[in-house]
């Protein structure tokens, strides 16, 4: 039995034969957004019911001049998203054109098309489990557009997660904070797998995609927060334990509802938040979507993007001496240094404008510094701006690896769960 989790990572680009831009890319489970893009294919265990889907909707959309020729095609990677080079794994005709298309609402200056393609399908097949990136290009010129990420799951083990509460030392002074997690893998009734094969897992918080936890003896480990210590124990068949401890605990999330037509009309100026947040540290309760971008109860005239001002008052205590990024389901949790915000000495007030498609979002304040090279955020941190807290409800998910040895190999995920710290048995 096969799983599917596909997840992007939006990395904009212009093609400029066909003047193509890639404005925001999103993948869910099935057709409900709240749902993890995680696929069974063949039918799940009662363990991963629940979180897993038939199959996963990829949703992109693009501002084009003319109507757009694009095309996905799969890579196969490693467990720390490294390309495997071999012919057999990421087999160059394995690509899909088969995208449904439907065009923005007419007023709409931001995107002109909105693409949906379903993982699987007829063109497109996952023969092997692990980790894929997923290359949409344009068809005119060959010209890479977005990349995405895909995890397929072969259900050959059980894995199970537990939560602790514990404590770190952050570098502002909030709430210290932190959590445990601790996966316990074991092999799946009728599998026989080798103890040395099982080298990693790796936690995911839900819906943010592009900041894993590893626990491996494989692979580094230096992109987990620096706050993090991590260790392994026991055997497969008596249940491996794979532990990451001290990860900041963060706050519950954030809510921009932009389906509030009233609030947050379109003019085609930037409509700016009726208050300005606040900077938190202790308990913050709203009913949030658990990281994902909800869009269900928009209509389709309506159904665009909205030029929105943030603004964000760091009182109490000065302005942060890093840069200060909005992060969200709005940019899949990976802020660029267009979502950097500037601190207004006159308001005295942090502000971003920034166009966000109507729909309701949950999102943070986050600090960290823009990698000149890249333009991407480097140490990227919650603690500043919104604290810790053991309150909060956020998901995890953790990916069971294994090593196969045919096709010269591969690295495979043989389980998966999700939970959080109400749902964990600790």
């Amino acid at each position: 039995m096969l799983c599917v989790c596909v997840v992007f990572i939006v990395t904009p680009q212009i093609s400029s034969s066909t003047d193509v831009a890639l404005r925001f890319i999103r993948s869910y489970g099935a057709n409900n957004e709240l749902l993890p893009p995680i696929v069974s294919l063949g039918g799940a265990s009662e363990d991963v019911q629940g979180y897993v889907s038939e199959f996963a909707t990829v949703e992109f959309d693009l501002r084009s001049n003319n109507y757009p020729n694009v095309y996905a095609r799969l890579i196969h990677c490693q467990t720390d998203w490294t390309e495997d080079q071999n012919a057999f794994l990421s087999d160059v005709t394995n690509r899909t054109t088969l995208v449904d298309w439907k065009l923005a609402p007419s007023r709409s200056t931001y995107y002109t098309h909105r693409g949906k393609i379903q993982i699987p399908n007829v063109q497109m097949q996952l023969r092997f489990a692990g980790n894929w990136k997923v290359r949409i290009f344009d068809m005119d010129g060959d010209i890479v557009l977005g990349e995405a990420k895909i995890f397929v799951v072969k259900e050959m083990a059980s894995v199970n997660v537990n939560f602790m509460t514990d404590f770190y030392e952050p570098k502002a002074k909030v709430s210290t904070i932190a959590l445990t997690l601790e996966a316990i893998v074991r092999s799946g009734r009728g599998t026989t797998l080798i103890d040395g094969y099982q080298h990693s897992t790796v936690f995911y918080r839900n819906h943010r995609w592009n900041e894993p936890f590893m626990v491996s003896s494989k692979y580094s480990e230096e992109d987990n927060p620096p706050s993090t210590t991590t260790g392994t124990a026991g055997i497969l068949n008596a249940g491996k334990v794979f532990r990451i401890a001290k990860i900041p605990a963060e706050n519950e999330y954030r809510v921009l509802d932009l389906t509030n037509l009233a609030m947050y009309p379109f003019t085609g100026q930037p409509v700016r938040m009726p208050l300005s947040d606040l900077r938190r540290n202790g308990m913050f309760i709203q009913r949030a979507d658990d990281g994902a971008m909800v869009t269900s109860t928009v209509s389709g005239v309506n159904d665009e993007y909205v030029p929105i001002e943030f603004l964000l008052n760091p009182d109490p205590g000065a302005p942060s001496e890093n840069d200060v990024f909005v992060s969200g389901s709005f940019n899949q949790w990976k802020p660029d240094r267009t979502w950097m915000m500037y601190f207004d000495e006159t308001l005295r007030l942090y502000r971003l404008r920034q166009w966000v498609r109507r729909g309701r979002h949950n999102y943070m304040y986050a600090t960290g510094r823009v990698n000149a090279d890249n333009g991407l955020v480097d140490n990227l941190s919650y603690e500043e701006m919104e604290g810790n807290t053991a309150s909060a409800g956020i998901g995890y998910l953790a990916f069971a690896y294994y090593r196969i040895p045919e096709y010269g190999g591969y690295d495979a995920i043989i389980g998966v769960t999700a939970s959080n710290i109400y749902l964990s048995n600790r």
